[in-house]
């Protein structure tokens, strides 16, 4: 097994609720962990930075379920400290973890946009108790843990606390979202965000799953996702978001779509240009629209070589 006796623990991390926190990794992605009266869940395990098995622990004793939202390098980062993970079958392909370097590269990337939400000087600096050259380490040596397949509709019974799974393709082709009904809470991974890529599904498959998520508005109270640029940690998204999406959604699916250049919250332009050609990626034919609608961003991946 991995050494951690040199890895922080220290992840900035909120009490939502009495037994719910978020734990952020340094502003790369955030955590969730749900505890039970028999189980406790732990919700993705962010990009890989520090002893996330180490910080669960100091909370919580009690046997742990390692749920991924989806399989983006930013969510599964740490899977490899636990023994047995569940995801959805569509994303199980992807590397768990990805290589060292595209995850440094994206850490730091991720932890910028993060920061930025916070404003200048503090964006400058780098504000948390890691070093990105001890913490964020390459895992591939270790083993594997069990994937378990995630389904639509899937319970999870942590004793006195039942977490529902459903599946909202569309940044990926397997993104879930979990429902906690007993404290009417959604987590949605990157299923929904101000600043959201989407293109992993067609788009009436996403506006479909994302209107059921607005029916089921009932069952809570806030939304909580996988990055807090636009909120504050511990904080749901605000209500207008998901009705954003939807409404930029139905304009796309009838063909509205207005082509511009959209300057993001941190005063760097999101591109609207074609891929540089000569990449060994899926990306290469890949073209991104930005539609935007309040402080709403969507960015559609249209695939040109189809």
């Amino acid at each position: 097994m991995e050494d951690t006796s040199r890895l922080t623990r220290l992840y900035p991390m909120v009490q939502i609720k009495k037994g719910i926190w978020e734990i952020d990794e340094f502003d790369m992605a955030s955590m969730y962990l749900i505890e039970g009266a028999e189980r406790a869940m732990l919700i993705d395990t962010g990009m890989g930075a520090g002893d996330l098995r180490g910080a669960v622990e100091m909370i919580t004793d009690k046997p742990l379920v390692v749920v991924h939202t989806h399989g983006h390098i930013d969510h599964t980062g740490n899977a490899r400290q636990f023994e047995e993970v569940w995801i959805h079958p569509a994303d199980a392909h992807m590397p768990m973890p990805e290589s060292l370097e595209r995850r440094r590269s994206d850490a730091e990337h991720i932890a910028q946009r993060q920061k930025g939400s916070i404003g200048a000087p503090y964006n400058m600096f780098h504000l948390y108790p890691y070093d990105i050259n001890v913490d964020l380490r390459d895992t591939t040596c270790e083993p594997m843990p069990v994937v378990r397949p995630l389904s639509d509709g899937q319970r999870f019974d942590l004793g006195g606390r039942v977490i529902t799974v459903y599946e909202c393709p569309g940044h990926t082709a397997g993104e879930v979202v979990l429902l906690d009904e007993t404290d009417r809470m959604l987590f949605a991974g990157d299923a929904l965000n101000y600043n959201l890529l989407l293109g992993a599904a067609p788009l009436e498959t996403t506006l479909s799953a994302l209107k059921r998520l607005r029916d089921m508005a009932d069952r809570y109270d806030g939304i909580w996702n996988g990055h807090h640029d636009f909120r504050a940690l511990g904080m749901p998204l605000d209500d207008d978001c998901l009705e954003n999406v939807i409404a930029m959604l139905e304009d796309a699916v009838k063909g509205n779509l207005t082509y511009c250049e959209c300057p993001s919250f941190w005063g760097q332009p999101i591109p609207l240009t074609r891929q540089k050609p000569g990449h060994e990626t899926p990306w290469d034919r890949m073209r991104a629209t930005t539609l935007r609608r309040g402080r709403n961003f969507i960015q559609l991946m249209v695939d040109e070589g189809e």
